[in-house]
C-alpha cells in the first residue's frame, strides 16, 4: 500500500505542479492582457482627445464660417441699398437733364420740361398727373396739366385717344 500512496502523492505533486504551471501561464497571460488593456485604454483616451480636439476645431471653423456668412449678408444688404440709391440718383439725373434741357423751339420752357418728363408709355390723365406732381411740380393743378397736354397734342408732342370711356395720353418722341 505504501507504493500506492507514493504514486498517488507523486501524481498529486505532478498535478499540483501542472496546476501551478498553468496558474503561472495564466498569470503571464493576465499581465499581458492587463498591459494590452492599459495600452488600449490609453489609445482610447488619445482617440477621445483627438476627437474632442477635432470637434473643437470644427466648431471654431463653423463659427468663423458663420461670421463670414453674416459679413457677406450684411455686405449684400449694403450693396442692395447702394443699388437702390444709385437707381434713385439715376432717376434724379434723368429728371435734372430733362428739366435743364434746352426747350423745344415751339414750346415754352415749362411745356418743354413737362414734355421731357412725361413717360413714353400710354397712360391716363390721372396717372400722368400724379407722376408729374411726384417729380416736383406740386403746384400744378389737374386742370392746368390737362390744358398743357392739350397744347402738347395740338403741337404734335402728345396724342390722345379714348378707350373704355377713358382718355389715354401718349408722348410722341421727337
Amino acid at each position: 500500500m505504501a507504493f500506492y500512496k507514493d504514486t498517488e502523492r507523486e501524481q498529486l505533486r505532478q498535478l499540483v505542479k501542472a496546476c501551478l504551471l498553468e496558474i503561472s501561464k495564466l498569470k503571464i497571460q493576465l499581465k499581458k492582457c492587463q498591459k494590452e488593456s492599459s495600452q488600449k485604454q490609453s489609445e482610447n483616451n488619445l482617440i477621445k482627445e483627438l476627437k474632442e480636439e477635432s470637434q473643437n476645431k470644427i466648431d471654431e471653423k463653423d463659427r468663423q464660417l458663420q461670421k463670414k456668412e453674416n459679413t457677406i449678408n450684411s455686405l449684400q444688404d449694403l450693396l442692395k441699398q447702394q443699388e437702390k440709391q444709385l437707381e434713385e440718383l439715376q432717376k434724379v439725373k434723368l429728371h435734372f437733364e430733362a428739366i435743364t434741357d434746352k426747350p423745344k423751339t415751339d414750346l415754352t420752357s415749362f411745356q418743354s420740361q413737362v414734355y421731357q418728363l412725361l413717360p413714353e408709355k400710354e397712360d391716363t390723365l390721372e396717372h400722368l398727373y400724379n407722376y408729374i406732381t411726384s417729380i416736383g411740380f406740386s403746384e400744378l393743378s389737374n386742370e392746368n396739366f390737362e390744358y398743357l397736354l392739350h397744347n402738347l397734342e395740338r403741337k404734335n408732342y402728345c396724342h390722345s385717344r379714348t378707350h373704355n370711356n377713358q382718355t389715354l395720353w401718349k408722348k410722341i418722341v421727337k
